[in-house]
């Protein structure tokens, strides 16, 4: 029997437990029981508004790059600027957030990397291919005792139902195949969040953007963070290499891997193949 007497927890039975003595401990817990956790406040607003800039700028650039957001739209990766680090300072600043970090730390062990770093831009009344379930490892039906990978999400913009929040199905990450349309519909919520806020959790929590019915884009940073041994989805340092200034910076960047050559080639090769 378990019950809760004002602030005190009573158990019976229980001879194991988690410690949460800690913000840290605390949000990895959240993160290995039910996927996902919030941490409030960690960026100031003069941060989040030079985020807010520079995301709309850094994806009015790629799409000068590649020929026009047109061919984004027919490869489904409009509204997205990839690697925004490549432009602006302040993604590499928002990288290093050292809440994240300890989080990841927790969670993945001493070494982790950066596997891929999007601005994600929710359009009001505009379709958005994130608005579809998946997980951000693609394609994987497989569950793991430990986490692989680490999701962060930095709030630009207000996190609700109106403004398009975050859904997530809770604990999915431990179930192997996605749930049917009912236990979607009966179980499916919305985290809320405020500019300057993490939303952290397992990359292989089932997840959706909502649509945003509001008058105001809704941006927000992702990140995906995983041990060093998977591959990262862009060269980093070749990208950024020469602004990084410290070892950490370098070796969360991916100091020594070899990946594609740029966010913009990436793109490149996928609009050459049609």
């Amino acid at each position: 029997m378990n019950t809760m007497l004002d602030d005190h927890v009573i158990c019976h039975g229980i001879t194991e437990r988690y410690a949460a003595t800690t913000e840290t401990e605390a949000c990895v817990e959240e993160i290995l029981t039910r996927g996902y956790t919030v941490v409030p406040g960690s960026l100031d607003a003069k941060t989040i508004a030079l985020a807010s800039e520079c995301s709309d700028r850094s994806y009015g650039m790629q799409c000068e790059l590649l020929g026009g957001e047109q061919n984004l739209a027919r490869i489904n990766d409009a509204n997205i600027a990839r690697a925004p680090c490549a432009e602006f300072d302040v993604f590499i600043e928002i990288a290093m957030d050292p809440k994240v970090h300890e989080v990841a730390r927790a969670l993945l062990g001493k070494n982790f990397i950066l596997y891929s770093q999007n601005a994600i831009i929710n359009v009001p009344t505009t379709n958005h291919y994130q608005f579809s379930w998946h997980r951000d490892l693609n394609y994987q039906h497989w569950t793991s005792s430990r986490c692989l990978a680490l999701s962060a999400l930095l709030c630009i913009d207000p996190f609700d139902d109106v403004t398009g929040g975050t859904y997530v199905l809770p604990a999915t990450h431990k179930v192997e195949k996605f749930p049917s349309d009912r236990y979607v519909l009966n179980n499916q919520l919305c985290i809320h969040a405020q500019p300057g806020d993490w939303i952290l959790f397992d990359s292989m929590l089932f997840h959706r953007t909502g649509m945003n019915s509001s008058a105001n884009k809704r941006r927000a940073v992702n990140h995906i963070i995983v041990p060093p041994f998977m591959a990262q989805q862009y060269d980093f340092l070749n990208m950024i290499g020469d602004r990084l200034t410290t070892d950490e910076e370098r070796l969360f960047f991916g100091q020594g891997r070899s990946v594609a050559p740029s966010a913009t080639e990436w793109r490149q090769t996928r609009i050459n193949r049609l």
